[in-house]
């Protein structure tokens, strides 16, 4: 056995080959270019058009489904993007609009504000009294009396039988109601058009002045009515009647502090007899249905 093994020869490491690898490289690139050249040459001659337009056939559809798809995806993320960029915006809209909103209802009140400081002002001019404004809250759902509540009371210093005047337009400053009773921070005031309404009056003919009653005809129209007007007294339409300050003397059942005098009320509108003595229809300066802001006269004694 040994002796045949050492008549085999055993190789131990392979044998290298007789070409070097740096030929072996650039023999590979001359093949390469070879085949380049071969390929232009018969694509020159357009031998390779059938080929070129099957790889065209085969990749079209490809490519066109990868740039359809691709699109899709960017046309996704491009919709995505503009859809929360465009509820961010019709949020900070929003946001704007109220604060807007805010802004614009704080101007209306202010102006609302002057034109009733100005028209306090302007009554406070031409007249002795302490005025208190106030927002008419509300009226009495009660179709049979006519009262009217308003946002001050014992805690703004209102008083039962204090004066109650109004304006409207660019009529008078006119008596509208008498504080009937009064809560920390609201009032009943009796509107002068209620039937139960008493109010001592005067009314103004040329030089002279006749006293009479005013009572409230809410049912006429919101008309008033001037009663116990003496008989031999001039009065014609048109003739203006005022507070005569001395409400208080009558005997009425609502508790009233005295009135100041000179208060606008209204004007005749018509004059009969009753007995005697006269009877005026009056229509009243300010319709007292009509106001929604109204200034309490303080100083009733003035």
């Amino acid at each position: 056995m040994r002796d045949y093994l050492d008549d085999r020869p055993i190789k131990l490491r392979r044998e290298r080959s007789n070409t070097p690898a740096s030929w072996r490289t650039l023999l590979l690139a001359l093949a390469l270019c070879a085949a380049v050249v071969a390929l232009m040459l018969v694509d020159q001659a357009g031998r390779l058009g059938p080929a070129r337009g099957l790889v065209q056939q085969v990749l079209t559809p490809i490519t066109t489904r990868l740039v359809t798809a691709r699109d899709a995806v960017g046309s996704l993320f491009t919709q995505q993007r503009g859809e929360a960029a465009l509820r961010e915006r019709v949020s900070q809209l929003e946001q704007e609009v109220g604060q807007l909103r805010a802004q614009l209802l704080e101007r209306e009140q202010a102006q609302i504000e002057n034109v009733t400081l100005r028209q306090q002002l302007s009554i406070e001019r031409a007249t002795p009294w302490q005025l208190l404004g106030a927002e008419v809250a509300m009226r009495s759902p009660d179709a049979g009396r006519r009262v009217m509540v308003i946002a001050r009371g014992s805690d703004d210093g209102v008083q039962p039988g204090m004066a109650v005047i109004g304006q409207t337009g660019g009529n008078l400053a006119a008596l509208v109601g008498i504080v009937e009773s009064v809560g920390p921070h609201s009032a009943d005031v009796l509107m002068i058009t209620d039937f139960g309404s008493q109010v001592s009056a005067r009314v103004l003919h040329a030089n002279d002045a006749y006293l009479g009653l005013v009572q409230g005809q809410w049912q006429r129209g919101s008309r008033l009515k001037l009663e116990q007007i003496e008989r031999g007294a001039t009065v014609e339409a048109g003739d203006a009647v005022v507070t005569a300050g001395l409400t208080s003397l009558l005997d009425l059942p609502l508790a009233l502090a005295t009135l100041p005098p000179n208060i606008p009320i209204g004007s005749v509108e018509t004059v009969s007899t009753a007995g005697y003595n006269q009877v005026a229809e009056l229509r009243p300066y300010v319709d007292p249905d009509q106001v929604r802001y109204v200034w309490v006269i303080l100083n009733q004694d003035d």
